[in-house]
């Protein structure tokens, strides 16, 4: 037992570290691109750390295998560097014990994988994709800033205001451009705000104190017109409320559909907590070396088959999704192949123990 609490203990401190690294390198790369769409008025800065708590759920369903995996390469393979695997092996705890040991605390974190990936990734990106839409049916001038252009009406309006007065609301030295049935307007204005209209549901730019131009200046048609107030309808999007992402589905759901790509959605959640297991017995293996080879002798091929493994499952995922595979076989093949791969290497180490145990035997 002493042995599978020092073991247990460098697994867990070994996967914290790992998991903790890849989510902050997650984070911060999802970070910059939120920044960079509230940058472009795509979303408000209220809803930012929302979306990335929700987004980086969703990303645990895939960082969490791969922490696992990396865990038990990195701590087996500072095992066999500091040749205490060979200590153990020659006090007797035999490499079976060992792959019994990593494959329980596997099954243990694989029941986390799977909550994650089951239950609470989807209801995540249901609520992220929810905002995200919210955002998008919104004019734009709810974030408005200061010195920042930004697209109105679907993009059929440039919208610029040079600062915002003290209540946050008023614009003040307001620029708008746009085109009406082919013919450019341009209105400028000392100062606007913005009016809701429940009967029309939808929003009024309302401008007061400026000039409207329209057509090409030196034209016969050209017109330039002042204006005490003058209002511009900017209407909102109706909010869809249902989302239809396969990907937002509950589990449940997917479970009554026979869609294609419903099915390969529902062996994908599934295939997370079946690669955790797969991959942290085939880590076991990976990690064998000698004090010379160092700690990442097998780190670089444990990457390859990492990649070669994920690959396979998303060709397999597209392959259901495009109907070229029927869903009764799906991702099961990938998974197939690693187990059988794992099932020969547990073969060939108990028919090498059973022969060291003979050898042993007969010199006795």
């Amino acid at each position: 037992m002493i042995i599978e609490r020092y073991l247990l203990k460098e697994l867990l401190a070994t996967l914290v570290a790992v998991i903790s690294v890849l989510f902050l390198i997650f984070v911060s790369s999802w970070f910059a691109r939120l920044l960079g769409q509230v940058s472009a008025g795509g979303i408000q800065v209220d809803v930012i750390f929302l979306l990335l708590s929700l987004k980086s759920l969703d990303a645990l369903m895939i960082l969490s295998p791969l922490a696992l995996y990396l865990a038990v390469l990195l701590s087996f393979g500072r095992l066999y560097k500091d040749s205490e695997m060979a200590a153990m092996l020659a006090c007797g705890v035999s490499p079976l014990r060992l792959l019994r040991l990593v494959f329980w605390f596997a099954a243990g974190f694989s029941l986390l994988v799977a909550l994650i990936a089951l239950y609470l990734a989807p209801l995540a990106n249901a609520e992220r994709f929810g905002i995200q839409g919210r955002m998008e049916a919104m004019t734009g001038l709810e974030s408005v800033a200061g010195g920042q252009f930004r697209q109105l009406a679907n993009g059929r309006l440039v919208f610029y205001a040079e600062r915002l007065a003290d209540d946050g609301k008023t614009m003040e030295n307001v620029f708008i451009q746009g085109q009406r049935d082919g013919v450019l307007n341009l209105v400028v204005a000392d100062r606007a705000y913005r009016i809701e209209n429940e009967e029309i549901g939808g929003s009024y730019l309302v401008l007061e104190d400026g000039h409207r131009y329209e057509g090409n200046p030196g034209s016969g048609s050209f017109r330039m017109i002042d204006f005490q107030e003058h209002g511009i309808l900017i209407k909102e999007r109706e909010t869809v409320l249902t989302v239809s992402k396969t990907v937002a589905k509950p589990t449940l759901a997917l479970l009554e559909s026979d869609h294609p790509k419903d099915q390969a959605e529902l062996q994908w959640r599934l295939s997370m907590p079946i690669s955790a297991v797969l991959l942290s017995l085939l880590a076991v293996y990976l990690s064998k070396s000698n004090p010379r080879q160092g700690r990442y002798a097998k780190f670089f091929l444990g990457i390859l088959i990492y990649v070669i493994y994920s690959n396979l499952l998303g060709v397999g995922k597209a392959w259901v999704e495009k109907g070229q595979v029927s869903p009764a076989l799906g991702l099961w093949w990938v998974h197939g192949i690693v187990a059988v791969v794992l099932l020969v290497l547990i073969f060939r180490q108990y028919q090498e123990q059973r022969q060291a145990g003979r050898l042993l035997a007969g010199a006795s």
